[in-house]
């Protein structure tokens, strides 16, 4: 606990390094957490699909 002293004193002498230090953190969350193109491409291709083939089971057949 005392080795978080000065780190705690430099960031109320600070509040900017605070500030960028959540920032980065948020950054690096959502850079490691997003989905790579090509998967967001496939999942919304595949999505595309799945409405496509739905809609041929919501129609109904024409009368006779």
């Amino acid at each position: 606990m005392e080795a978080l002293t000065p780190l705690l004193h430099a960031l109320r002498a600070n509040p900017l390094i605070g500030t960028g230090i959540i920032v980065a953190v948020i950054v690096c969350y959502v850079a490691l957490t997003r989905k790579p193109r090509v998967q967001r491409e496939a999942d919304e291709r595949l999505s595309a699909l799945r409405r496509d083939k739905a809609d041929l089971y919501t129609k109904q057949r024409p009368m006779r």
